[in-house]
Formats: C-alpha cells, structure tokens, sequence
C-alpha cells in the first residue's frame, strides 16, 4: 500500500499487562509441573538404588558375622548389621541425601570390620583372609574405569598375597598393604561414583528444561537457531558417563547450563511478545468494527517479528494494520493506506502531508482501543502539519468523502 506508514505507540494497561503475565505463568508453571514429574521419576530411581545399596551391605554383613562368629570381632558385627536395619527408609530428597550419608558411613566401618577380621584371620587361615579382605570389591560397578591406578594396584597385591599364602610372616605383611590398597581404593570409587550420579542428575535436570523450553517454542512457532545443536550436545553429553572424563563433563555441564539458560531467557522474551501482539490484536479486532472498521477474514498473518491484518473502510478501501511488540521501539500499531485522502500542501516549513479523513477514522479507533484496555499516545507520520487539521466539514470539502457518510 502507498503513502507515508502512520503510526501509534501504545500501552496496555494493567488488566492486559496481567493477561500477558497470566500467560507467562501457565508457561512456567507447567515446565514446573514437568520438573516435578522429572524429580519425582529421580527420586523413585535414588530410593530403589540405596534400598540396593543397603541389601548389598546388609547380605555382605551377615556373611561376615558368620565368618566373624568365633572371633572377637564378633560382636560389633552383629551390632553394625543391627544398627543397618534401623536406617528409616527414605520418601523425599532430604531422606535420601541423609540414606546416603549413612550408608557411606556403614560401608566405611564395615571396611574396617571386614579388615580387622581378614587380619585376624591371617593368623588362622590365608585363603579365608584373602577372600574377606577382596570381599567388598564384588559391590563395585565399574572399579576398573573409574579408578584404573587403584584398580591395578589390588590386582597386584591380590597376585602377591596369593604367592605367598602358607608364609606367615610375609603372608601377613602383604595382606596389610593389600587391604590399604583395597580401602583406597574403595573411597577412590565411591567418590566417583557419586560425582557421576551427580553429573548425571544435573545433566537430566538440564535436558528436561531444556526440552520444556523447546516445546513451549515450538508450540507457539518460535524458531530457536540452536535448537539442534542443543539436542545433540545433551544426547553427546549422557555419553560421558561411560567415558570417564569426570572434569570434562562437570565443565560441559556447566556451559551448557549457560546456554540453556541464555535460549529459556530469550524465548520467553519471544513469547512474551507474542503474547503482548496477541493481546493487541484482541483488542484491535473488538475495536474496530466500533469505529466504523471491518477486519477482513483470513488477513491476519506474521511477518518476521511483527503481526499483519487488513480492515477495511465502508467504501472498500483497506488500511493494512501492524503490530510490534519487540524491535526496541515499544508496542506500536502501524497504518498503510490507500492514501485516498492525503493532500500535500507547501507551507513556510516545506512541504506538509494531510490525510485528515484517514486521522479521524483512526483517532475514532483509538478511543475505542482504549475501551479494550490498549492505550494509544496519538496518530504520528511523516509531514505530519504541527497544528491541529481543520475541522471535520472542512475535511470533507477538502477530500470530496467522509468515510462515515458511506457507512
């Protein structure tokens, strides 16, 4: 359409600016109801794994109560498996943490029973000493990876004490060093076992955001660049728990924690524009009919970042309206019209452009968007005259028309 884009900035006010928050909280809150599904799925996992970690420990107690009942260690066994069995059962995030501190702590001393009744044993029976001291590494998944040295040092050990089984007093020695190294090398595991139940948690909590954030986009036909790029480094990211690399997948998580939340910050900036266009075009559509306007069906369309519709006057002639709402300018409605009714007229200052018929459609206009709660600050464009235009009879001698008389 032809002639100089009019224009007005407007404000919602505080009933539209609460239908623009209300719809930014059903967005967060249901990636709220999402997380907590994930949490609760995260929850259900941690509880089934400490009840296994705790039937381990409690199957490997009892053995060695057994193997200890003829010992003077004898008695603390029975009291540890005993102390075992009152640990409460976990329902919630606080009670798993405390589970696990506790079964840290219950693995830690019966390392320490299993040692003192191995080095009892060195004293009776090698071959029975040499099982109970290995005994606690058949719980560990993945010792081999997850602390190689360790790992290597044991096998070394166990290699040496089985050599000299039968040799009391070399026996002994070896055996000692043996259970250094297999306590070491149980804390070694255990440490890096929890850092990659945490890294895994983390990267988990991360993928759902991440996935709620790009459905609420796709949903609302958001394009996000990174989006693939984003997919792909979660799904590479899981695969560093079977690489390793604990320092190298804490530092991805970290950066792509950055940029998870760099795209959540700006789409819900998108969205919340759409949102204040929505809001807009609402009130526009109920606005214009009453000043004399009809939206044409089907016109509405997006462009970029703008929203794009057609009303039309009683004669037929069209004024294209657009809405912004995020380019740094404010929110705006934009006109184009025919520009039936534009004179141009020289005045000292220079050239000045009047469109009076179309300005008192549209001022008609806007006082009805100010009924739907959209406020405008006036009717702006280029050659705008800085007075006042003539009165409305005048308007019409100048154009020859008045759109209200046609309708």
């Amino acid at each position: 359409m032809s002639g100089s884009p009019k224009y007005t900035t407007v404000a919602l006010d505080a009933a539209r600016q609460a239908q623009v928050r209300a719809a930014r909280r059903r967005r967060e809150e249901e990636r709220r109801r999402r997380r907590e599904e994930a949490r609760l799925r995260r929850l259900d996992a941690g509880i089934a794994a400490a009840t296994a970690r705790r039937d381990a420990l409690t199957a490997r107690l009892r053995h060695l109560a057994d193997t200890s009942r003829a010992l003077p260690q004898g008695a603390e066994v029975t009291v540890e498996v005993t102390r075992l069995a009152a640990l409460p059962h976990p329902s919630d995030e606080a009670g798993l943490a405390r589970t696990g501190g506790e079964l840290r702590r219950a693995e830690r001393r019966a390392d320490a029973l299993t040692a003192a009744v191995a080095g009892e044993l060195t004293r009776r029976e090698h071959g029975r000493a040499l099982d109970l001291i290995l005994e606690p590494l058949r719980e560990l998944v993945d010792r081999e990876r997850l602390d190689p040295a360790g790992h290597r040092s044991v096998a070394a050990l166990r290699a040496e004490a089985q050599d000299r089984t039968g040799d009391a007093r070399r026996f002994t020695e070896t055996h000692q060093r043996l259970g250094a190294a297999v306590g070491a090398h149980l804390e070694t595991v255990r440490d890096r076992q929890g850092q990659l139940l945490r890294l895994a948690t983390e990267t988990d909590e991360l993928a759902g955001r991440l996935a709620a954030v790009l459905t609420d986009a796709e949903a609302a036909g958001v394009a996000v660049a990174e989006a693939a790029e984003l997919r792909a480094e979660v799904a590479d990211l899981r695969g560093e728990r079977d690489a390793g690399n604990l320092g190298r997948w804490e530092h991805r998580v970290d950066g792509l924690r950055r940029r998870v939340e760099a795209v959540t910050a700006d789409v819900d900036a998108r969205l919340d524009q759409l949102e204040r266009m929505a809001v807009i075009v609402e009130a526009a559509s109920a606005a214009l009919p009453a000043a004399g306007l009809r939206v044409v069906p089907g016109s509405l369309a997006e462009r970029d970042s703008t929203v794009v519709f057609v009303a039309q006057r009683a004669d037929g002639s069209a004024i294209e309206l657009t809405v912004h709402a995020g380019d740094g300018r404010g929110n705006r409605l934009e006109y184009r019209s025919d520009g039936v009714d534009t004179v141009v007229e020289t005045s000292p200052d220079g050239e000045i452009s009047r469109c009076d018929l179309t300005e008192e459609l549209l001022e008609r206009f806007h006082a009805q968007l100010g009924r739907q709660g959209v406020d405008a600050d006036g009717l702006h464009w280029e050659g705008k005259p800085g007075h006042p235009r003539p009165p409305a009879q005048q308007a019409r001698e100048r154009a020859g028309h008045d759109d209200r008389s046609r309708q």
